[in-house]
């Protein structure tokens, strides 16, 4: 096996087959904790040019790396389970236009997943890269005026899902419906699973539900100690889609891009027009219930994306990722796509 990185030091360490298969990948990852090293100093190891060929493999792969997976979802991206694994999952079912901003998986859970593995079944052939980004970087670059306003009052984020039956009209950032969510119709469930991880709830009219995550806008890694940014405010503030769309039309530089950037930018001032700030299917305040100014989210992607990495998909690939230190999003894309993900925690 041969290790080098594709961006000049940035996530993640690429550990290239040399011929090895399955089996003797697998054993050398359970008798070399060197990986375990890597995943944890890098922030990502990508394993590329093994003969995987299945999601039941890509699963022996991530079990092998951390035995402790887990198929509990909490997050917001629409997500199917894999038939014939019990921890595989589709990594998004959003349609190929939609951006989805840097983050640490499930962020605003009171313990979020540890690790994140994601495969590439279907290697797509114009865009959809899974960029990643580490957040000790972010957190060390950002302004400290900012910085300081985010450690010293923490965030809220608020995410508001439709009802049972309610069926979505023309609104491209409308989340899942609750018992989608929750796989439940129950809401005792709901109010139950809620409690068990930290996240208040609010049921409004017509069956609506409002939940509320109080969480530290940075975090310290459990292992290492060092501080990262960790929240999900360039994915949830209002003005993040159109800030983001900015980013990914210098990057790519397609006319659908520069469609979207403008759509973006106009939808956002529509919805501040149209409903409140916390009735938004998504959005972030401060931990004091007070507003986060959309300069500080321009500034925040300004350095993501200052510090992202982009690579290229192949199939077969195995990406391990250090969930307390780096993140991932994904890029628009046109054509055939198919990631799966699974997680640890």
């Amino acid at each position: 096996m041969k290790q080098y990185f594709i961006n000049s030091e940035k996530p993640p360490l690429v550990v290239e087959s040399t011929g090895e298969n399955i089996s003797e990948l697998m054993e050398h990852i359970t008798t070399n904790n060197r990986y375990q090293k890597e995943i944890l100093s890098k922030g990502a190891v990508l394993f590329r040019g093994f003969p995987i060929h299945t999601p039941a493999e890509f699963e022996k792969i991530a079990a092998t790396i951390d035995a402790d997976l887990k198929n509990d979802y909490l997050g917001t991206s629409p997500r199917n389970q894999v038939p014939g694994t019990n921890f595989v999952f589709t990594a998004s079912e959003l349609p190929p236009f939609y951006p989805i901003m840097q983050h640490c998986e499930m962020s605003f859970l009171q313990h979020p997943p540890r690790k994140l593995f994601f495969y590439c079944h279907v290697e797509p052939k114009l865009g959809g890269e899974t960029p990643l980004c580490d957040f000790r970087k972010v957190y060390e670059q950002l302004d400290k005026k900012i910085l300081s306003d985010f450690e010293t009052k923490g965030v809220i984020t608020v995410r508001n899902y439709s009802a049972i039956n309610h069926k979505p009209f023309l609104n491209l950032f409308e989340l899942k419906k609750w018992n989608e969510m929750f796989l439940t119709n129950d809401k005792k469930v709901v109010e139950q699973k809620c409690i068990e991880n930290g996240i208040e709830y609010e049921w409004h009219s017509n069956d609506r539900l409002k939940l509320l995550n109080r969480t530290e806008a940075v975090k310290a890694h459990p292992i290492t100690g060092e501080k990262a940014w960790f929240n999900h405010a360039q994915v949830f503030h209002l003005s993040a889609s159109a800030y983001e769309y900015q980013h990914i039309h210098a990057y790519q530089k397609r006319l659908e891009t520069f469609f979207y950037k403008l759509f973006s930018a106009f939808a956002v001032q529509a919805k501040k027009l149209t409903a409140a700030a916390d009735a938004q299917s998504m959005n972030m305040f401060f931990g004091d219930g007070s507003a986060i100014p959309d300069s500080y989210i321009k500034h925040i992607e300004e350095v993501i994306w200052g510090n992202l990495s982009i690579f290229k998909w192949q199939k077969g690939d195995v990406l391990a990722i250090d969930n307390y230190s780096t993140s991932h999003g994904r890029l628009p894309f046109k054509g055939e796509r198919e990631i799966l993900v699974s997680w640890s925690a």
